[in-house]
């Protein structure tokens, strides 16, 4: 009874906010932002409210249909406020409302402590599993605290001040995330309600857009009918399709998305409202001036460096270059970063291993690309590293690689006089003491910050420099984003594994790679990630390993960490039968589904074309013509891009 009569107060008091919410929408008195926030907070409400009327029906032994529609209602709320939520408080929405389902680490930790998921995420799952007496309580226990959370979350929601610099830049967020977790089912494995959930979504979206039409039709009435026409367009596209396999995720991103992300920021720009991402943050992941998902701008490669994008200069990208194919940087002067990282073959070397320095072994993994290498902010396939300008030293003490020391390189380079001109020449303010470990990680971060690769066909195509593209392209792509599930680990437009709307945090994956493509099968014995960083050696990372860009892919063969795959027809077998699980490896924490995709060989064949449609080289790969010389003979005869 006193349940029930919770449940009815919460309703009335959710009936008045709503109520509220729409008599606010016809009071011209009130600013955009006003209105707004009545509806996030409404929108908050109206969640928390579902999730405690799903925890007392769990508690009153409620049927599974039952309880899986109350669960909807409650997400479907929370899609309604996700391009606030997720932006004003991405931690707390990620760690207690809306993280993936899998266990991961304290943040703030002395010792290693392993957290399980919290969220709609593992309660869909529960929820959408064998209907079992255990997993009743699981789910109770996870809508408990979901619905507990959500009130604090809406608490606190109350009394953070919105205004309209803050919702503008959140709309052109929760696009992006719309279009690359909603739409791709990342939110909802279990359910399968992508389509219902994007729509509630975007037409959140398409409200809070129409709440500013006034003011904008005063000062460019094109503009605003430009933004009315792209919102209808999206609108009747999301209604029209029922079936997430068939939805046509490309020509949404072309005539929708895209085309809402710059009338936005254009909107932005035209009210005259400060855009706080460029004027008050000092470096964030995304260019909020990017006028498209796929510019070659829309990530900020300085986010991820160390280095400041003024100090990023010709001298430094053309000094780093130098140092790249030098091979007087290894202990026997005949390895360059170069020999492993091959222009010609996507910065890779084309090995399932590369070879160890004296050639007679291998290192204990595959050489991974350096185009946009730098879009990440953990490097290394074990992630142990997250800066782009501590790689090199890295590489440089390993035995089986350069085998030396930052001394011992750095009093060689001192030799050559041309080399010390150089450096004078581009770190001017160092002109006593020019080489030093400083300077030598900075050039050569600069040079890899130089590897930016996002003209491919497929990026001009979705630009609009390009007329058209092949149709099994395009069907590769929807398949990339939508049934194969590649774009829930690979997220657009990097199509690697850091993850959207805010590009802040890599994602590694367990995949249960074996240690060939061909049976007997067995589990490569490498642990990844639970060996890179001493913090992190949990069994929740154990043989985890880096997601990695598809981009330029085609170059890059073998695949993964070990190499085993050949070709990525291979690779695409692999996932199709679910990894190594699916292989019949004993693979615990294996975060890929288990399952087959269900996939036919034309889409197998479209997905393979997707990808070759990302190959993008053009410029990066022209050698230097000479090296810096020295006083040595032997030196100087050092081949460049090294011996290999």
């Amino acid at each position: 009874m006193t349940n029930k009569k919770n449940v009815k107060t919460l309703l009335l008091l959710l009936g008045l906010i709503y109520f509220a919410a729409l008599s606010m929408r016809n009071d011209d008195h009130i600013s955009p932002a006003g209105k707004i926030s009545v509806q996030y907070h409404s929108d908050l409400l109206e969640m928390a409210t579902h999730l405690q009327i799903l925890a007392d029906s769990l508690d009153q032994g409620g049927n599974f249909v039952q309880l899986q529609s109350l669960f909807l209602q409650a997400r479907l709320a929370y899609k309604k406020a996700s391009f606030l939520a997720d932006y004003l408080d991405p931690e707390y929405v990620k760690d207690y409302i809306n993280g993936a389902p899998l266990p991961k680490l304290e943040r703030n930790y002395s010792q290693i402590e392993v957290l399980n998921p919290k969220g709609f995420q593992p309660l869909e799952e529960v929820l959408w599993s064998e209907q079992s007496i255990s997993n009743q309580i699981i789910a109770k226990e996870l809508a408990r605290e979901l619905q507990k959370t959500a009130f604090d979350f809406y608490r606190f929601q109350k009394n953070v001040q919105l205004d309209d610099q803050l919702i503008l830049e959140a709309l052109r967020f929760g696009l992006v995330r719309l279009f690359t977790l909603d739409l791709t089912g990342f939110d909802c494995p279990a359910s399968g309600e992508s389509l219902t959930e994007s729509k509630a979504a975007f037409g959140r979206i398409s409200s809070v857009t129409k709440e500013y039409m006034n003011l904008l039709t005063q000062q460019d009435d094109v503009l605003a009918k430009q933004l009315e026409k792209s919102l209808s367009v999206g609108n009747k596209q999301l209604a029209k399709e029922t079936d997430f396999d068939n939805f046509d995720r490309l020509t949404f991103l072309k005539s929708c998305i895209n085309p809402l992300f710059a009338d936005l920021l254009t909107m932005h720009q035209v009210l005259g409202y400060p855009q706080r991402s460029v004027s008050t943050m000092p470096k964030v992941a995304v260019n909020y001036q990017a006028n498209n998902l796929f510019s070659a701008d829309f990530l900020n490669p300085f986010y991820f460096t160390q280095m400041m994008e003024a100090d990023y200069d010709s001298n430094r990208i053309a000094l780093g270059k130098l140092l790249f194919f030098d091979p007087v940087l290894s202990s026997t002067n005949d390895r360059a970063c170069a020999s492993c990282h091959q222009p010609e073959k996507g910065f890779t070397d084309g090995l399932a291993k590369s070879l160890a320095t004296g050639m007679q072994s291998t290192v204990k993994r595959n050489a991974p690309t350096l185009l946009n290498a730098v879009y990440s902010p953990r490097f290394f396939w074990d992630m142990r590293t997250n800066l782009l300008e501590t790689q090199f030293e890295h590489v440089m003490v390993n035995k089986d690689e350069f085998n030396s020391t930052m001394l011992e390189v750095i009093q060689k380079i001192n030799k050559s006089q041309e080399y010390i001109t150089l450096f004078r020449q581009t770190f001017p303010v160092f002109d006593q003491d020019p080489i030093s470990p400083y300077t030598l990680n900075t050039a050569l971060s600069a040079y890899v910050v130089s590897l930016r690769s996002f003209n491919s066909p497929f990026d001009q195509y979705v630009r609009g420099e390009k007329a058209e593209i092949a149709t099994e392209v395009k069907q590769g792509f929807n398949l990339f984003m939508g049934k194969a599930v590649c774009g829930t680990c690979h997220f657009a437009p990097s199509f690697g594994g850091i993850v959207p709307p805010l590009y802040q945090e890599q994602e590694s994956e367990i995949l249960g790679v074996p240690t060939t493509s061909f049976p007997p099968y067995t589990l490569d014995p490498d642990i990844g990630r639970a060996g890179g960083v001493p913090k992190e050696s949990s069994v929740i990372y154990q043989n985890s390993f880096k997601t990695v860009t598809v981009r330029n892919i085609v170059l890059t063969a073998p695949y993964m960490h070990n190499g085993a795959f050949e070709t990525l027809a291979d690779v695409i077998e692999f996932y199709h039968k679910g990894g190594g699980a699916g292989l019949g490896l004993d693979v615990p924490y294996q975060t890929l589904p288990f399952d087959s995709l269900i996939l036919d060989e034309v889409e197998k064949r479209a997905l393979v074309a997707f990808m070759q449609s990302l190959t993008d080289t053009s410029g990066l790969t022209e050698r230097p013509l000479s090296l810096p010389t020295f006083p040595s003979e032997a030196l100087n005869k050092r081949v460049i891009g090294g011996v290999y």
